[in-house]
């Protein structure tokens, strides 16, 4: 703005602007992805990709569903035997969902 005279200060407000690019939902969180077997047999639905956004979703209602947050700390997360098995441990941070899940997407 500095070193611009008035005129043409009123012309580049009346200029258009540049639109932002659309974003397609083909990559990162939308791309659906092959599952692993574990986690395929785990939701019981058959579907063998889906986007991450999807598996996190459907991960989070099944600990809502189920009641595996700790009373106490609501972003701790009881694994039952169900849990156990897919991501072999105990208990784990809310926050690291989708970190144990990415062992589980296959890389193509």
């Amino acid at each position: 703005m500095k070193g611009q005279t008035k005129q043409e200060r009123k012309q580049s407000l009346h200029e258009p602007k540049l639109k932002k690019r659309q974003k397609t939902g083909g990559s990162g969180f939308l791309a659906p992805l092959p599952l692993s077997n574990a986690l395929v047999k785990f939701f019981g639905t058959g579907e063998n990709a889906l986007s991450r956004g999807a598996v996190v979703k459907r991960m989070w209602d099944y600990i809502k569903q189920n009641d595996l947050q700790d009373p106490s700390n609501k972003r701790r997360i009881l694994c039952d035997d169900k849990l156990k098995e897919l991501f072999d441990v105990d208990s784990f941070n809310g926050f690291s969902v989708s970190k144990l899940l990415a062992a589980h997407f296959i890389k193509t």
